[in-house]
């Protein structure tokens, strides 16, 4: 278990659509579990009818609305437990950094306060996507290297805080799924995709 950083492939349209409805978050990123969906709409009319009336609303049927997909669209990946410690490869910071570089910790748009594990995900567009992307692509493993400071990753609590004990094979990590994120960024860039980013 842990704290895993979580990505997926979304449209610009079915930001807006997510962004006016957060609820339809659960479609993007649990589409074979329209139960979750429906609870949070449920809980959503539950609270409001709650305070307004006291009492609970009665149960009605809802519709589960389908989000259309494009080419290229809800293809996920993750970074696993290295979220942390490739965003202070890439910046030097436990959290801040100048954006777009910031978008693994900070940034984009919450798709309202929907908890989908730690807190809502957060929706970056596909123009902030091919920005993301310009940065990573003129990155490579040796630069990251370079940034790579196990000592200093303990003293800021650099999750999951495994630099000293694990050294080079801690890098190697960070390594492998930093060329996961630039592989999942270009293709999100190359079908000119935003994407969701959430810890779950």
């Amino acid at each position: 278990m842990g704290m895993c950083l979580a990505l997926h492939s979304v449209s610009d349209a079915n930001i807006e659509k997510i962004l006016a409805s957060p609820p339809l978050i659960w479609r993007l990123i649990a589409p074979d579990e329209p139960e979750m969906y429906l609870a949070s709409v449920r809980t959503k009319a539950g609270g409001f009818f709650s305070r307004l009336l006291g009492k609970k609303p009665p149960e009605e049927p809802l519709e589960v609305p389908i989000l259309e997909f494009v080419e290229g669209e809800n293809l996920e990946d993750d970074l696993d437990k290295s979220w942390q410690g490739i965003h202070y490869c890439l910046n030097k910071t436990d959290y801040d950094a100048e954006p777009p570089m910031d978008f693994i910790t900070l940034g984009g748009e919450t798709a309202g306060n929907i908890d989908v594990g730690y807190g809502p995900a957060r929706l970056f567009s596909s123009v902030t996507v091919k920005e993301i992307d310009t940065e990573l692509s003129k990155l490579s493993i040796e630069s990251l290297r370079e940034n790579y400071n196990p000592s200093e990753m303990e003293n800021l609590d650099i999750y999951p805080n495994i630099w000293e004990s694990e050294g080079d094979e801690a890098f190697e990590y960070v390594a492998e799924y930093f060329e996961s994120l630039r592989s999942f960024v270009s293709n999100c860039s190359k079908h000119g995709l935003g994407m969701a980013v959430y810890l779950c």
